[in-house]
């Protein structure tokens, strides 16, 4: 990220992080290459303008802690009160929309018996064979990638490491450690396609990042 700081803005006295560029998946040409074009999801209007972005922490709403100098404005959706967009121009983007989330917005989130797990996409090995006892929980529901899953089985996150979707992907839970969820996954290698079960564990939201003072 230019400047060296993660991007954080205040709104409604809660924090959000930078998260992505909200494309439209259409590859747009630009001078420096391919970038996607960016979108405001229905729902969403204008909160304020952006500003004041500095090194600092933000304090107030609308505030934005950043490496480098933005304008721009603000959206905010009251039923998606854990994602907001930043109409955003700055040095190196020109009218795009950015995504930002609050700290309370997990990814890969599954609810199961009152808890949220979460599916460790691409950075936990999966393991090969289930733990002996383990029985069918049913199968995953997605409920969108703007929203904590709440009803069992429920979950907001769209596809695998692989590209594969993860709507209808059985679930399996061990009767002797309520503290984990197994989530069938097939692997693709060189050597061919094999399954396995990513272990998901009890989720717990990360603190936004600032820079040491």
């Amino acid at each position: 990220m230019p400047g060296g700081i993660e991007p954080v803005l205040m709104m409604d006295g809660a924090l959000y992080r930078w998260a992505r560029l909200n494309g439209t998946g259409v590859p747009l040409e630009t001078e420096n290459g391919l970038i996607l074009p960016t979108y405001l999801p229905e729902g969403y209007e204008a909160a304020g303008d952006l500003g004041p972005v500095t090194k600092d922490p933000p304090e107030k709403d609308l505030q934005m802690q950043a490496g480098f100098a933005a304008s721009g404005v603000v959206f905010t959706n009251p039923d998606r009160p854990l994602v907001i967009y930043v109409h955003l121009t700055t040095d190196w983007l020109t009218d795009t929309y950015v995504r930002f989330e609050s700290e309370d917005l997990g990814e890969n989130l599954i609810a199961w018996d009152g808890r949220l797990f979460q599916i460790p996409i691409g950075r936990d090995a999966p393991v090969e064979e289930l733990p002996e006892g383990c029985v069918s929980a049913g199968t995953l529901r997605y409920v969108g990638e703007d929203t904590l899953p709440e009803a069992n089985l429920e979950c907001n996150g769209m596809g695998d490491s692989f590209g594969h979707t993860l709507t209808g992907r059985e679930v399996f839970q061990d009767p002797a450690d309520p503290d984990v969820l197994y989530v069938f996954e097939t692997q693709y290698w060189a050597e061919g396609s094999f399954p396995a079960w990513e272990v998901c564990r009890p989720w717990e939201p990360d603190e936004v990042p600032h820079p040491a003072e």
